[in-house]
């Protein structure tokens, strides 16, 4: 009989015990990485039988693979090389023993494992749950993404994720672009935590073809960067018009229209009044007039829309061209002269009178039409020269001069001169016919004492003409320099006043 009981009680120990160790259990990976320089989080729960009587404290040890303290609950317990790398992150009284190794080490390499002391109840030593690190000295790679093509103005979102296991300092990222940034951290297994940037913007034409980038900094300073090229549809920008400056009428001009677009542009040309002249990048004009050429302009054209350049306004080049509407006009007592002239570039204008040159008492420019004026009194000149010149030729118009109230008066009193002269001779011619005539009654006086009279000639004045031409003028070398626009060979008097 005592020895059923025995037996009994024997079988009763061998049930317990398992049992109360089988309560002693810990959660952790059994190996986890780390980056060179950066931290590692050793995920870390536990558990214990359930304690029927008062606990006065808890106390965490953690031990490398030589039973060497690397975390202590007493931080005077831990190893020196440990003692400002290692702490505890969670709460042991909470059965919570994660563990942070800091600033890794190339010699860290574990395995280690988890130790719980409960004051005035038990502990116990996971000798059986190691966990193995592994030091790593680069970076998984990043996991970039974005879409592989977008359209101006539209909303679009990048992210960037990287896999690391310091969650206690997370990386750092930055982009590139400006843009609303969220963060984001999911646990993943054995020790591995995954952040994740999202990257929210709305591109423009000027991100096409450009790296969006993203930059990862880890705690410990190892950094790490990623990037993809955006590819931005949008409408023509930047339209524009390429054409030599100036033409010289009658020559050929060519012109080209350019644009910044995704997809390419085709393009038209249209007038000013909208009119379609071409479709083509490039436009000829055979001929140029100035005034055939009107203000134009390019249009660039694709699927996203389209756009126009500036009006472009050709400079078309011709010699002068002096206007039938010169004239002189009597003002008061001066005489006005005025010479129109159409060229581009503008013309030097100046007068010829015989043979001086006289400057134009003023110059007006209007766009193409230069005006000389010339206000002076011209004595008893009939007619003066209106002269113009440019870099592409020369002309000249020949203008009348208008008779002055002193010139009517001059001819006046020399016409009244002439018709008494007349009448004079012709009295004159009567009485030496009379005197013919007597003389016959009477004797003939000595040819020695009687002069004969002399027959007098009328003044003949060489009739005048409207306009004359460039041989006519007085001042044979005026267009020996076009170029130097007014010097003339003449003496340098003839610019003194009329």
């Amino acid at each position: 009989m005592a020895l059923q009981w025995s037996l009994f009680l024997t079988c009763i120990c061998f049930k317990v015990t398992p049992t109360e160790a089988s309560s002693w259990t810990v959660n952790v990976p059994p190996s986890v990485k780390g980056l060179l320089g950066s931290c590692v989080v050793i995920p870390c729960s536990y558990k214990y039988s359930d304690i029927q009587k008062e606990v006065t404290g808890f106390v965490a040890i953690w031990y490398d693979y030589k039973d060497r303290t690397i975390y202590h609950s007493d931080a005077s317990q831990t190893l020196e090389q440990f003692r400002t790398r290692t702490q505890l992150q969670g709460d042991i009284s909470k059965k919570n023993c994660t563990l942070m190794i800091d600033n890794l080490q190339q010699n860290d390499g574990g395995p280690f494992h988890f130790r719980t002391e409960i004051k005035g109840y038990d502990q116990f030593s996971y000798k059986n749950n190691k966990v193995s690190l592994s030091v790593i000295s680069e970076p998984n790679p990043i996991d970039f993404s974005v879409q592989a093509e977008v359209k101006e103005g539209q909303t679009v979102s990048a992210s960037c994720s990287v896999s690391h296991s310091c969650p206690t300092y997370p990386p750092a990222f930055h982009w590139s672009h400006f843009g609303v940034q969220r963060f984001h951290t999911q646990q993943l297994q054995e020790g591995q935590w995954k952040a994740t940037s999202t990257l929210t913007f709305r591109p423009n034409h000027t991100d096409h073809n450009k790296p969006l980038r993203c930059r990862v900094k880890f705690h410990g300073g190892t950094r790490q960067e990623s990037s993809k090229t955006l590819k931005v549809k949008y409408a023509p920008v930047n339209v524009k018009v390429e054409y030599q400056s100036n033409v010289n009428e009658g020559e050929t001009m060519n012109l080209k229209c350019s644009s910044d677009a995704n997809p390419a542009s085709s393009y038209e040309w249209h007038s000013n009044t909208a009119a379609l002249l071409y479709k083509g990048q490039n436009y000829t004009m055979s001929n140029v007039s100035r005034h055939s050429v009107e203000a134009l302009y390019c249009t660039a054209i694709n699927a996203e829309g389209r756009a126009r350049s500036s009006p472009v306004q050709l400079s078309v080049l011709y010699a002068p061209d002096i206007k039938n509407s010169s004239k002189c006009s009597l003002e008061w007592d001066e005489v006005k002269c005025e010479c129109i002239v159409e060229s581009n570039p503008p013309s030097m204008v100046y007068f010829v009178l015989a043979d001086r040159v006289l400057q134009s008492s003023k110059i007006q420019e209007n766009v193409s039409v230069t005006t000389g004026t010339l206000q002076a009194h011209f004595g008893s000149f009939l007619l003066v020269h209106c002269l113009a010149n440019n870099t592409l030729g020369n002309a000249n118009l020949t203008l009348a001069l208008p008779v002055t109230g002193k010139m009517q008066n001059i001819f006046i009193a020399a016409g009244a001169g002439v018709i008494f002269l007349i009448i004079l001779i012709a009295t004159g011619v009567g009485v030496v016919k009379k005197c013919k005539g007597n003389s016959r009654d009477t004797p003939k006086p000595d040819s020695s004492a009687t002069k004969a009279e002399r027959p007098v000639e009328l003044p003949h004045y060489a009739p005048t003409k409207r306009k004359m031409n460039r041989q006519d003028i007085l001042c044979p070398d005026i267009y020996a320099n076009d170029h130097i626009y007014g010097n003339t060979d003449c003496d340098e008097s003839i610019y003194n006043n009329v």
